[in-house]
């Protein structure tokens, strides 16, 4: 959800600055589909099957997804935008892998969210005294309603780098001058 809010406002400045939603259609990335096996990785993994089936693999199949879209990022870094959302997904994967495949966030702000239980929490656990990279987690609260939620750096990283992309690919370039 939060990602969509930054694709939103790429969407809503590229068409208020005379973007094109055709051009969005019309572009081809490189291997789209690693964008689909990470999100059924983490669907599958973070879901009640996933857990009753899955549960001594869950944390390395969190990182594999994460693993998956950073290779993504790699294989279309001369888009514009793709170096950013690289680098917000290494953030993340960094944090999450030095945390045995969860994401640490603040436990107030779980609280905020009324989801906060002790230990893990689908894919998050709670930030201790001894939690390794604990700034690169969800350190972060969007107190919203309904769209309330928990970021990182990284996820910034990837919401701007994937704002970027919408409202770059929507904008045609301008011709500045000529002979």
């Amino acid at each position: 959800m939060f990602l969509l809010l930054f694709i939103l406002v790429g969407l809503v400045l590229g068409i208020a600055l005379g973007g094109d939603l055709r051009r969005l259609a019309a572009l081809r990335l490189r291997w789209s589909g690693l964008v689909l096996l990470a999100l059924a990785l983490q669907i599958a993994v973070f879901s009640s099957f996933g857990r009753e089936w899955l549960p001594s693999a869950t944390a390395q199949l969190h990182m594999a997804s994460y693993a998956l879209l950073v290779g993504f990022a790699l294989l279309n870094r001369r888009q514009p935008g793709f170096c950013l959302m690289g680098a917000g997904l290494l953030s993340n994967l960094a944090v999450i892998w030095a945390n045995n495949g969860y994401m640490p966030a603040l436990a107030q702000h779980l609280e905020w969210l009324g989801i906060y239980e002790e230990g893990i929490l689908n894919n998050s656990c709670v930030i201790g005294p001894d939690t390794p990279l604990w700034w690169l987690g969800d350190v972060f609260l969007l107190p919203l309603p309904v769209l309330g939620n928990v970021f990182s750096i990284g996820d910034l990283l990837l919401g701007a780098g994937a704002a970027w992309f919408t409202y770059r690919t929507l904008k045609p370039v301008e011709y500045h001058g000529g002979r």
